[in-house]
């Protein structure tokens, strides 16, 4: 994929320009100094400066680059520059404009009709030849500084491979599988449940209650995925909350960007019962729920309720330093409860719901550190599915939780190794999906890497500068569940000893005479 970038663009003083003339001369000729140096490493990817001059208050420039450093960088480090240099005579350096800004995307994207839909309102989209153009206007410091035009080519590009030894694949590659094994129940195993009595549906969408007999053996697979991966792996019990004020849920940025529709939004009410009198009086004379009353009264959402359940662990370490030799800090989660999202094409049974549980493993450490916990995490799973619940599994390269579906389509990972796969998905099969090599398998567990995107988000710095990561690791408990019982059944003398050990006897589901 090729990559031009051509701007045009002005930085605003306090006073007039020519007043400062001689100043601005050697913040120019501290970029060129830059820009030089960017040529003997980048060669012709690297920046150059078309045109300069002095406009009233406004030093103006045309600037045009390749993949680094970018034309746009450029015009913010010529910003700092004259800052530095006519600072000196007082004379202060106000805003940057960008008039226009150009990108030819030369191969590798996404075609101009995608583009156009993902980039609405923010850049107008031609395509020319087979490359695809943006054209960005009114671009501010803010818009620069927040990454705005890298962010716009990272989302319309087709990742490219460009390291050596890459194996380049989809997100969804088969990368091993577990031996077959034969199913008891080859149907839904939520309709099969729900007739049993061991689970019932809830009014809401996606929600279930869980009656003793599916509470124990959840509870089981829980306490086995404690007992066999998290401690021997020395993790650590923890509890987190699971409303997330809207300033945790800010950093979460390409959650933000890819999911929005993902989550559940809270509003919290006025502490002033006045306010809901009106409410009140509705239901007591008509019996009536009037939510359209309650639109007038609540504000806007302040909260998010918790859909990926780590993200307090970064919050707990948000702002403060660390240090290598402290680490990895090892972390699991579940007395928290319930996890919530919005699921798309809509829910399935017990394996695609709005309210789920699920034990969260996350940890901070080195890259080797980070890395290495992700991979034995995955080596004990399977080592727990395989051995101790005899289930079949396969393992594949998954998609990081940010991206929807239709994102991850557009995308290929290298596979060539595992410590270059950002998430690890294990997945169980299910007879009622269709045959083995057709069928959606179903993900009981996503193990991730993230690098530092966490690390940088919310402000977690190590004493020394130096790298460190965060991973963490979903086990889907319900949908562990639903896939145990698919290979089972529903018999409890059929089911695998170290799950019975832990249940001892299993309980009854509630008698009614309906």
């Amino acid at each position: 994929m090729s990559l031009r970038i051509e701007l045009r663009g002005r930085i605003e003083l306090s006073s007039e320009a020519e007043g400062v003339a001689a100043e601005i001369e050697e913040a120019f000729r501290d970029l060129e100094g830059f820009l030089d140096r960017g040529r003997e490493r980048y060669g012709e990817e690297a920046a150059r400066l078309r045109s300069r001059r002095l406009r009233g208050r406004w030093v103006e420039v045309e600037i045009e680059s390749g993949r680094s450093p970018r034309a746009h960088d450029v015009l913010l480090r010529l910003k700092n520059l004259l800052a530095q240099r006519v600072g000196a005579k007082r004379v202060g350096v106000r805003r940057i404009v960008v008039d226009g800004l150009e990108v030819r995307i030369g191969g590798g994207h996404v075609g101009a009709e995608r583009a156009r839909e993902l980039l609405k309102g923010a850049a107008e989209v031609f395509e020319e030849a087979g490359s695809l153009i943006l054209r960005f206007r009114d671009l501010t410091d803010r818009d620069l500084r927040e990454r705005v035009v890298d962010r716009a080519i990272k989302l319309v590009r087709v990742e490219e491979a460009r390291v050596e030894g890459e194996k380049l694949a989809p997100f969804g590659a088969v990368l091993r599988s577990g031996s077959r094994r034969e199913h008891r129940i080859l149907a839904d195993v939520a309709v099969e449940a729900e007739k049993r009595g061991w689970i019932k549906r809830y009014p809401g969408r996606g929600q279930w209650i869980y009656a003793p007999p599916m509470t124990a053996l959840t509870r089981a697979l829980a306490q086995l995925i404690v007992d066999r991966v998290a401690r021997p792996l020395g993790f650590e019990e923890w509890m987190f909350p699971r409303l997330v004020p809207m300033e945790v849920f800010r950093k979460l940025t390409t959650y933000i960007e890819h999911l929005p529709d993902g989550v559940f939004y809270v509003c919290a009410p006025p502490r002033d019962p006045s306010a809901f009198e009106e409410f009140k009086r509705e239901y007591v004379l008509r019996r009536e729920l009037r939510t359209d009353l309650l639109k007038k009264v609540l504000g806007e959402p302040s909260y998010i309720m918790e859909a990926i359940q780590c993200t307090a662990f970064y919050q707990f370490f948000s702002g403060e330093i660390v240090r290598i030799e402290d680490l990895p800090v090892k972390a699991y989660e579940l007395l928290g409860g319930w996890t919530w999202r919005n699921e798309a094409g809509g829910v399935e049974g017990l394996v695609r719901t709005n309210e789920f549980w699920r034990l969260e493993m996350v940890f901070l450490g080195t890259p080797d550190q980070v890395t290495e916990l992700r991979n034995k995490i995955v080596d004990l799973t399977l080592d727990l599915l395989d051995r101790e619940l005899d289930m079949e599994w396969r393992i594949v390269a998954g998609a990081p939780f940010y991206l929807s579906p239709q994102e991850a389509s557009k995308r290929l990972i290298d596979i060539s190794h595992v410590n270059r796969i950002p998430t690890l998905d294990v997945e169980v099969y299910l007879p009622y999906r269709g045959p083995r090599e057709e069928a959606e398998w179903l993900e009981i567990t996503a193990a991730s890497v993230h690098r530092d995107f966490y690390v940088k988000n919310f402000r977690i710095k190590e004493a020394k500068g130096r790298e460190i990561w965060t991973g963490c690791t979903g086990h889907g408990l319900s949908r562990w569940a639903a896939g145990f019982l698919a290979r089972h059944g529903f018999d409890y003398d059929d089911w695998p000893k170290a799950v019975k050990q832990i249940i001892g006897e299993l309980p009854e589901p509630p008698k009614t005479v309906t």
